[in-house]
């Protein structure tokens, strides 16, 4: 180690070029492994050897949650209702198999938690947006929601209004009464 030491201390830029060139190939490298997995990935997806969960699991993350803004609300329930019943398939699998897998399970698991997760939370921040502009401004048409829940929206008052914001949000009444009355 002293001889790397002294050599640093007497060429910083010799030095600077090493371990830019060292780190040029590792980054090199990697792309190469992580290519050559996807390249796997893609032949065993043409074999049809790949378990359709982790199709769907790879198009959530790769198609579905990078776009979120352009769904619909009731295309954004139909997929949480799809991550929801990806989890409770895990949960049965877990049960009826050997205590062996069960680490394979926990990460599956945390996976489309972590999926399920995300949805809900775009969900409700989208819900919330979605009925305030609708609530204050009468015109707005909502390419989010169906014209039916709108409507309701707009003839709900006072209590029922606040109900029904809080069933799609999950938001404090305070912050809705603030916000909405």
């Amino acid at each position: 180690m002293p001889k790397v030491k002294d050599y640093v201390q007497k060429n910083p830029d010799g030095a600077l070029k090493v371990v830019t060139g060292a780190a040029g190939a590792a980054g090199a490298f990697g792309k190469k492994i992580l290519d050559s997995k996807q390249a796997r990935f893609e032949q065993k997806k043409l074999k049809g050897k790949v378990h359709p969960r982790k199709l769907k699991y790879r198009e959530f993350h790769n198609n579905i949650l990078p776009n979120l803004d352009s769904f619909s609300y009731a295309q954004l329930n139909k997929y949480k209702h799809e991550v929801e019943n990806y989890l409770k398939q895990i949960n049965r699998e877990e049960n009826r198999e050997l205590v062996l897998k069960q680490p394979i399970h926990s990460k599956r698991l945390k996976g489309w938690n972590i999926i399920l997760e995300q949805l809900e939370d775009f969900i409700f921040a989208k819900n919330y947006e979605e009925l305030l502009k609708a609530a204050n401004n009468l015109e707005y048409v909502s390419p989010y929601f169906e014209p039916k829940i709108i409507e309701k929206l707009r003839e709900s008052k006072n209590e029922s209004l606040i109900s029904m914001v809080h069933g799609y949000t999950k938001k404090e009444k305070r912050d809705i009464e603030r916000d909405f009355i």
